[in-house]
C-alpha cells in the first residue's frame, strides 16, 4: 500500500507539474484515494486470493490474469472513488447527472493516461517485489547502491542446515516426487528465515547457509529462533508431509561466527559470495551433530554473542573442545536442546 501511495502521488505531482493552474488539491486527494485501494486490491490479491507462494502457473498465463485483474482493479476502484466524492460533494445524492459525469471523467484524455500509468505501476510493483522476494532485502537494497562490487569485510552470523536422512529419502521418494518434498521443505525454510531477518544465502542439495549480520544477533537471538520456528512449523506440517510423500522431514544445524569478505561475482547473472574460513568451520560443526547425536550445535564465539537468557528457554551444554579439519587450535563447542 504505502509503494502505491508514494508511486501515484509522484506520478500525480509529475503530470501536473509545470501546469499554469498548478496542483489540483482535489485531484491529489482523489488519487490518494485511488492509490490506497489499489494497494488494499494489489494485498489481498497476492496474500489472500492468490497466495504467491503457493503460485505455480506459467509466467505467461500468471501475466495474463494479473494484467486483468490490474484493469479490472483500477477500473472499479476509480469509480468507486468518484462515487464517494460526489457523495461527499453533493450531500449524498447519486443520480443520472452523477453517473453522466463518470462516464464523461472516463472519456478524458487525462483518465485515459492515469489508467494506462497505474497499469504500468502495478507490474513495476510486482516486479520490484519479486526481485526483492528473490534476493532478499539486504543483497537487494545494497545490490543497488552498488555496496558490495568492491569486497568488504563483514562480521556476520552463518547458521549452516541439513536435512536429515536426504539419500534414503530420496531413493524412497525417487527423483521427481524428492524435488517436490525438498521445494517444500525450503519453502517452509525461506518463510522461517525471512520472519527472523535472515537471508539464505546458498542452497547446496538437502543443505542450506543462512546469515546474519553478527549485530542484529547480540540483541535478538534470531538464529536460535529461526531454528525453532523451523522445528515448529516441521511438527505443524508432519502430517501434510506424511500424506503425501510417506515421511516427514527433520534436520540439524551448526552455528559459527566470524569476520568475511563479501563481494559480488559474476557479470551476467552475479550474485553474492562469502570469502573466509567462517563458512567452511560452520559446515565442520554441523558434521559433528550425527557423532554427538544432537541436532543443534554452536561455537564458543556465537554463544559469546547471544543474549541471555536464551529464547524458548533452549538448554545450553557444553559438548567439549574439538579439533576440526583445517584449525590450528581446538573449538569449543555447545549444544542446544528444546526441552
Amino acid at each position: 500500500m504505502f509503494s502505491w501511495v508514494f508511486v501515484v502521488i509522484g506520478v500525480t505531482s509529475l503530470l501536473t507539474y509545470g501546469s499554469s493552474s498548478g496542483m489540483n488539491m482535489d485531484k491529489v486527494m482523489l488519487m490518494l484515494q485511488l492509490s490506497m485501494l489499489m494497494g488494499l486490491s494489489h494485498g489481498i490479491y497476492d496474500v489472500v486470493i492468490l497466495q504467491d507462494e503457493m503460485d505455480r502457473r506459467p509466467v505467461i498465463a500468471a501475466l495474463l490474469i494479473r494484467s486483468s485483474f490490474f484493469m479490472a482493479s483500477i477500473c472499479a476502484n476509480l469509480i468507486l472513488c468518484i462515487v464517494i466524492w460526489k457523495i461527499d460533494r453533493e450531500n449524498g445524492i447519486i443520480n443520472v447527472a452523477s453517473v453522466t459525469k463518470i462516464r464523461e471523467i472516463f472519456k478524458e484524455p487525462s483518465t485515459h493516461i492515469q489508467i494506462v500509468s497505474l497499469f504500468i505501476l502495478g507490474h513495476l510493483i510486482t516486479f520490484v517485489r519479486s526481485v526483492h522476494k528473490k534476493f532478499g532485502t539486504r543483497v537487494f537494497v545494497n545490490t543497488l547502491l552498488g555496496k558490495y562490487q568492491d569486497p568488504k569485510e563483514e562480521d556476520l552470523v552463518f547458521m549452516f542446515m541439513d536435512l536429515k536422512n536426504s539419500t534414503t529419502i530420496c531413493e524412497e521418494l525417487g527423483n521427481v516426487k524428492y524435488s517436490n518434498f525438498i521445494r517444500d521443505y525450503y519453502k517452509l525454510l525461506s518463510n522461517c528465515c525471512e520472519e527472523n531477518q535472515g537471508e539464505i544465502y546458498q542452497i547446496a542439495g538437502d543443505g542450506a547457509f543462512l546469515t546474519w549480520k553478527t549485530a542484529a544477533c547480540k540483541h535478538k537471538a534470531r538464529p536460535l529462533n529461526c531454528f525453532f520456528d523451523f522445528k515448529d512449523a516441521l511438527f505443524h506440517t508432519q502430517r501434510k508431509f506424511l500424506k503425501r510423500y510417506g515421511v516427514a522431514p527433520d534436520f540439524k544445524a551448526a552455528v559459527h561466527c566470524g569476520k568475511v569478505i563479501s563481494t559480488e561475482v559474476g557479470n551476467f547473472g552475479s550474485e553474492m559470495a562469502y570469502h573466509g574460513d567462517v563458512l567452511n568451520t560452520t559446515s565442520r560443526i554441523q558434521s559433528l551433530c550425527t557423532k554427538l547425536g544432537q541436532d543443534f550445535l554452536i561455537s564458543e564465539d556465537f554463544f559469546a554473542q547471544l543474549p541471555l537468557p536464551l529464547p524458548h528457554r533452549f538448554i545450553c551444554t557444553k559438548a567439549g573442545s574439538f579439533e576440526l579439519k583445517g584449525k590450528k587450535n581446538a573449538i569449543m563447542i555447545f549444544s542446544l536442546q528444546i526441552p
